[in-house]
């Protein structure tokens, strides 16, 4: 019963945010437009259909691991944000998602140390290299600043190695290691540029965790 009070009451503030975060439309590179708007907990249907779209690697680029299905819970966690630790913005095609950005685990602004979040993108493969995920990452980079987010954590597999060649051209001073059998980087908000242009040519075809 508390979960599903927590679950409404974020609900409300989803819809409070999303009627004050007015939708906007993008027009992507090939021409057609979408709508952008903050994530709701009613676009649990549509992600599932969008991840069911997805190509195998494309799934396993943003989950790292090989999925089938997505489970139930996994696209609750990802729909149900606070607004402030947790954003994720998607791109509609009409009523189909076909894009989603977001962070998680932002800690709070008594925080001792460094306020970051993980990022993770992902874009449906017919919608790749348009252009989107520059344009939910530039969004959703603009709201993390609002809320005091200083970096964005991204994961890479090993095997993405263009990824991480066009991450030291881009952003030579980004911090990465390997452990635990993927790359981590941390991308800095103070400076637009490499977050901007990383993604431009990164996050739609290999989508980040």
């Amino acid at each position: 019963m508390h979960a599903h009070h927590e679950a409404v009451a974020a609900d409300r503030r989803t819809r409070a945010q999303a009627a004050a975060d007015v939708d906007r439309l993008i027009a992507t590179r090939n021409g057609r437009d979408l709508t952008i708007r903050p994530i709701q907990i009613a676009d649990v249907d549509r992600l599932d259909r969008m991840f069911g779209r997805l190509s195998p690697a494309s799934v396993r680029f943003r989950f790292f691991s090989p999925l089938r299905v997505v489970p139930r819970s996994a696209l609750l966690r990802l729909a149900l944000v606070d607004h402030c630790r947790d954003e994720a913005f998607v791109a509609l095609d009409g009523d189909d998602i076909v894009g989603v950005a977001g962070y998680n685990g932002l800690p709070g602004p008594d925080h001792a140390g460094p306020r970051e979040a993980e990022l993770a993108v992902a874009v449906e493969d017919a919608w790749q290299r348009n252009g989107l995920g520059r344009a939910l990452t530039r969004r959703l980079t603009r709201t993390a600043r609002e809320h005091g987010c200083e970096a964005f954590l991204v994961r890479i597999l090993p095997d993405n190695r263009a990824a991480l060649a066009l991450l030291r051209r881009l952003a030579p001073d980004a911090v990465v290691q390997f452990a635990g059998g993927e790359y981590a980087a941390r991308l800095a908000l103070v400076r637009a540029e490499p977050v901007r242009d990383f993604l431009r040519t990164h996050a739609d075809p290999v989508s980040t965790r």
